[in-house]
């Protein structure tokens, strides 16, 4: 049985002068704050909370601030069929009230890299009650006390096995935030969780091959673990169906027909050598049914803040075409949002 802890919500004001409240479960954090698909929010986490609010400055006048006035500002994004948002007031009315009275819980995720460039992705086990075999970063739950990097630490350790020490740590901050509600897609069944995932960056001195042989994954939870080169975070990111040839030459170029080895584990937490199909990179959310082993979203998100970073000068590149794919995956579940 899953050890009880203190939930960490997320709490809402829309102005500096505004007092801060409990988001509730069927509030979409966008439509609240009037925030576009992508956008900022100023966030910190204070009391065992998480406090967000739009931002109190125009973001471009931020950034003139010096550091030590700047307010904690991040980018936050959702995906354009988040289910919350598109909730109509019957479908709310319908929603058991043990789902109506959760509120917003937060999780943390860590991209952990390793002193090669590669990203760590787990893949969750398929009895999980969310997102079963869906590739995810390590994370989960804020426990009462826990600053971001602790809970991101402590769950990487649980899950993985990987315990990082300061010493071994070049550095670590926040890319960014996410809004994931489970199911995905309304089309999927109503809503049972509604998360904001805080996504941090934790970069280490270790290499994906020194680290591999320390992984100890937990059956609970995962059941195989990958180490994504620059190369195969770009298939993931920049063209993940595979279809499109319109944007060839402005997609990086990837060697994606070699075998991608990842460490697999059993119900009895004995480990393996598999391969995984780089096509699993490119899969989307589906139409109606059972989901499918994809990177979720939210993770693919990460992903591109994280190329951001490492691509100086390519920026909005980058944005656009993690743009073009998440219009892809709008476009995917058309029919489905119509009948919202």
């Amino acid at each position: 049985m899953a050890a009880k802890y203190s939930r960490v919500l997320v709490h809402l004001r829309k102005t500096s002068q505004n007092v801060y409240e409990t988001a509730k479960f069927t509030e979409c954090i966008f439509d609240h704050l009037g925030i576009e698909d992508d956008g900022f929010v100023e966030c910190q986490l204070e009391n065992n909370q998480l406090l967000i609010q739009a931002p109190t400055q125009d973001i471009y006048a931020v950034k003139s601030l010096k550091s030590n006035h700047r307010p904690n500002l991040y980018r936050i994004m959702h995906p354009p069929f988040c289910p919350v948002h598109h909730l109509d007031d019957e479908s709310m009315k319908s929603l058991p009230p043990e789902i109506l009275s959760r509120g917003i819980d937060v999780g943390v995720a860590v991209l952990l890299e390793s002193s090669d460039g590669h990203l760590l992705l787990t893949r969750r086990a398929p009895h999980m009650r969310t997102f079963p075999g869906v590739w995810v970063p390590p994370g989960g739950h804020i426990e009462e006390g826990e600053t971001l990097e602790d809970a991101a630490l402590r769950e990487l350790k649980e899950e993985t096995g990987l315990s990082i020490s300061s010493a071994e740590r070049k550095g670590s901050n926040i890319l960014g935030l996410w809004e994931s509600v489970y199911p995905p897609i309304l089309a999927m069944g109503p809503p049972k969780r509604h998360h904001i995932v805080v996504y941090l960056h934790i970069i280490t001195s270790h290499s994906a091959k020194d680290l591999t042989s320390c992984l100890k994954l937990c059956p609970e939870e995962v059941d195989a673990a990958v180490w994504l080169s620059p190369d195969l975070v770009n298939i993931a990111v920049w063209n993940p169906d595979g279809k499109d040839s319109k944007d060839e030459e402005t997609c990086v170029r990837s060697d994606d027909s070699k075998e991608i080895h990842i460490t697999l584990v059993n119900k009895f937490g004995e480990h393996a050598s598999g391969v995984l199909d780089s096509n699993i990179l490119r899969n989307r959310v589906p139409t109606p049914g059972l989901d499918i082993e994809r990177i979720s979203t939210g993770s693919r998100y990460a992903l591109s803040l994280w190329l951001e970073k490492q691509l100086t000068g390519s920026k909005q590149e980058v944005r656009n075409l993690y743009d073009k794919n998440i219009f892809l995956e709008k476009n995917s579940n058309e029919k489905l949002r119509n009948k919202i």
